[in-house]
């Protein structure tokens, strides 16, 4: 069932690898913060820690045993998961289309929106999914991005999808295992896991551990219920933007009144760019920095043209004075021995005008369909001969740089 919506519609939660979305951190302050504080717990602050504790260390109790059915666990367990991350539940909701029982939603968090243009709305704030064990029953994380998912497309929150990406945090329970990730729908639909199961083990270390944990997650859960409560409904859908390829985070935007593209993505070498674009081989930067929630802001000049991948296919030959600006390019980088890591033709931007020039955009072999130069390993050390022998396999019949 899973491999068959995921061609019909997918989500992009990085599986394949290939099919992966944008970080969900520049979608909402929520996720960003959360984000934060699940990679350094000292900086969680609760002020309800002495009964987020209390309360940890019986939900620790109760998760540990064992229970005959779903429904068992689900009567024992929740309680404690609604004081922990203070919400109410809406259990057991069904999907249905044309009288139907399509699917079903193990639990919603929800919030009334104050606006009532459009009269009631109600928004999904979370969107919980429980097994009895890990791996019995099928896989509650897929499971639970794939009922939000259709929860989300019903009728109800036309209003709501007209206006947001529709934050949500998503939580996965399996046995004495927890999950936390968020979800929004933009262009696509995107999930993220913000941790791997957890196992819900009885030790004071770790009844600490999982409290920050919760009172982060409760404080990412309080965030989108107030932003949801103050949203201003729109009369209709927004306009879209056309991009290349909407799974790549560019935005076009204004900055100081001049057109820029904004690019989101986990790493970045802006004194790299800095050095090609001083050569007049790459846009001007104007930012680039880390953010909140682990994820790299880079501002740079709108340039008109499109990659060389869009510009010329797979096999089309680039032409040679787009090949010498490159290699000229790379030359900048290497002398101030910098690697450029990642020289394809997605990465190669083509200016309209005669003059060309190329912009560092660090990528991973997701698909292990790209050739990548003899050498070139996970995790392994760049050396300047491999971007050389990229350069040669951007046209087979270019001969090396020597």
């Amino acid at each position: 069932m899973f491999k068959s919506e995921q061609e019909k519609r997918p989500i992009y939660d990085g599986r394949p690898a290939n099919r992966r979305g944008p970080p969900i951190a520049i979608y909402h302050t929520a996720f960003a913060q959360l984000k934060d504080s699940l990679q350094d717990l000292n900086k969680v602050v609760d002020p309800h820690e002495v009964k987020r504790a209390g309360d940890t260390a019986k939900l620790i109790l109760a998760s540990t045993q064992i229970y005959e059915t779903e429904r068992e666990r689900a009567s024992i367990i929740y309680p404690y998961i609604c004081s922990l991350l203070g919400i109410e539940l809406r259990e057991n909701v069904a999907t249905t289309t044309g009288g139907k029982n399509k699917a079903e939603s193990n639990a919603l968090v929800e919030q009334d929106l104050d606006d009532k243009t459009f009269g009631k709305n109600v928004a999904i704030v979370g969107h919980l999914e429980l097994k009895n064990e890990l791996g019995v029953a099928g896989q509650c994380a897929v499971q639970n991005t794939l009922g939000l998912q259709t929860e989300r497309c019903l009728p109800q929150y036309k209003d709501i999808r007209y206006t947001t990406c529709c934050p949500c945090i998503i939580i996965s329970i399996a046995g004495p295992y927890i999950m936390f990730g968020g979800a929004i729908c933009a262009d696509i639909f995107v999930a993220e896991a913000f941790t791997n199961f957890i196992y819900l083990g009885e030790t004071k270390e770790q009844i600490m551990t999982l409290s920050q944990i919760f009172a982060a997650v409760a404080h990412a859960l309080d965030t989108l219920k107030e932003y949801y409560r103050c949203l201003k409904l729109n009369l209709g859908p927004p306009n879209g933007r056309e991009l290349d390829d909407y799974r790549r985070s560019l935005f076009k935007a204004t900055y100081n009144n001049r057109p820029v593209l904004i690019k989101f993505c986990e790493a970045y070498h802006g004194n790299a760019h800095r050095i090609v674009a001083k050569a007049g081989y790459a846009p001007q930067l104007f930012f680039c920095e880390r953010l909140q929630g682990g994820v790299m802001m880079v501002i740079m000049e709108l340039v008109d043209g499109r990659d060389a991948f869009h510009r010329f296919g797979s096999t089309k030959t680039i032409p040679s004075d787009l090949l010498d600006n490159v290699k000229a390019a790379i030359s900048k980088l290497h002398e101030a021995n910098l690697v450029f890591g990642d020289l394809r033709r997605p990465n190669i931007l083509v200016k309209e005008e005669k003059d060309r020039s190329g912009t560092i955009s660090p990528s991973l072999n997701d698909s292990g369909g790209i050739a990548w130069a003899e050498g070139v390993r996970p995790h392994g050390l760049m050396r300047k001969q491999h971007d050389l022998d990229m350069i040669d396999l951007l046209n087979p019949s270019v001969e090396m740089i020597t």
